[in-house]
């Protein structure tokens, strides 16, 4: 293995290596005990085909890319080790040039973890008593983590999002609801282009999400054919008259989608589903990325949180202590506010003959409690959902 070059920036690293003459040899031995099942040559059994009749058949490159495939993961697991790399997420093989002679360069990106840098740790204030066994070592990281500094990579950020997205499209799936409205949006939209009707994916996706609700209501998800025929007349009809042979043609549209959704594999009825789902909050897969980033950051930074040594306990603390500013920050203010407001209300309510002062003090505090309470349900319930979230962001509405 020859080290090419290797460049690290932004917490992603870009390795190119050589696989010399003699290791792709060997790996070129290794594919063909291992995969000449794979190859059927004529007049030998499977797997029993020698080498020079594959490669006459298939080419001399016909064992490559499974050498290739030992080679890769092989050299770069051994630079990693080498050198000392912990990395990130799956690295991506993004160039591969073939050597004359034999052996190839390959070029790797893939993210490694950020140096997590502490800020100013001598003179931390902790609350905890030092003869506190427990809490008192928990308060000490739980500070020093506080002002710690760690740019998440990239390659994180992106892994994260996809398996916010996975879990998100398989949430999506599991309700019936958006599998009807996948296929009532389909069918409208055929049925618009056969009629000559121009009407924009949102358009549509509106309008069938209309359909489905005049159809599918409560816990039914039977689909009246009769009732869906009659929207989907009058919608047409909304825009120009229908032929004749209109029904017809919306019967070979529906008949036509069952068609294709039972050929659809798992993967592509997620999709249909999601897609459908998201044309609901009028949001398209490019704009849910955007606004999912923040929680993909998030969840990476949990990560990073628990390699350096925090507990769940620890991180969950941390979390509190954040959003705690941001929650009771207004509230706080808002009692300033009526602080200074009451003698003003009170001699408003003097102009008008009420003069209890004992009493409006007593529900102006029982209202400002009451207030506060409810602030604070709502403080709980958002740090246990934001907590979720990070944790296991696939499964976070679980």
């Amino acid at each position: 293995m020859t080290v090419i070059s290797s460049v690290c920036e932004n917490n992603t690293l870009t390795l190119t290596l050589r696989i010399e003459r003699g290791e792709f040899a060997k790996a070129l031995d290794e594919a063909y005990m291992n995969d000449t099942e794979h190859y059927a040559v004529p007049g030998f059994a499977a797997g029993l085909a020698p080498r020079e009749k594959i490669e006459e058949l298939y080419g001399q490159t016909a064992l490559f890319d499974e050498a290739l495939d030992i080679c890769v993961p092989r050299l770069y697991s051994r630079y990693l080790s080498e050198n000392g790399i912990r990395t990130v997420g799956r690295p991506q093989l993004t160039a591969v040039t073939w050597l004359t002679g034999g052996g190839a360069d390959f070029t790797v990106v893939c993210g490694v973890y950020p140096e997590v840098k502490l800020g100013e740790y001598k003179e931390l204030e902790v609350n905890a008593k030092r003869d506190d066994e427990e809490a008192f070592p928990a308060a000490v990281l739980t500070a020093a983590c506080t002002n710690m500094q760690a740019e998440v990579p990239e390659s994180m950020v992106k892994q994260k999002l996809e398996a916010i997205l996975a879990g998100d499209k398989m949430r999506v799936a599991q309700d019936p609801i958006y599998n009807v409205l996948a296929d009532f949006t389909a069918i409208l939209d055929e049925a618009y282009k056969q009629s000559d009707v121009t009407r924009s994916r949102a358009q549509v996706q509106a309008e069938a999400l209309d359909v489905m609700l005049q159809t599918v209501s409560g816990d039914n998800r039977e689909v009246s054919p009769a009732k869906l025929h009659e929207l989907i007349r009058e919608l047409v009809e909304h825009y120009r008259i229908v032929p004749r042979s209109f029904d017809e043609m919306l019967e070979n549209i529906i008949s036509e989608r069952g068609t294709k959704k039972r050929a659809m594999t798992d993967d592509e009825k997620i999709n249909d589903a999601f897609a459908a789902y998201l044309g609901t909050i009028n949001q398209t897969e490019e704009m849910w990325r955007k606004d999912n980033t923040k929680r993909a950051e998030d969840a990476a930074r949990f990560e990073i949180m628990q390699k350096v040594g925090m507990t769940k306990k620890e991180i969950r603390r941390s979390i509190n202590s954040q959003l705690l500013l941001v929650f009771f920050a207004p509230l706080l203010m808002a009692g300033l506010h009526l602080c200074f407001a009451f003698p003003f209300i009170y001699k408003l309510l003097i102009l008008m003959s009420l003069r209890n002062f004992p009493l409006l003090l007593g529900t102006t505090g029982i209202s400002f409690l009451v207030f506060a309470l409810l602030y604070l349900l709502v403080y709980r319930g958002t740090s246990n959902a934001y907590f979720n979230i990070v944790r296991s962001p696939s499964r976070a509405e679980d």
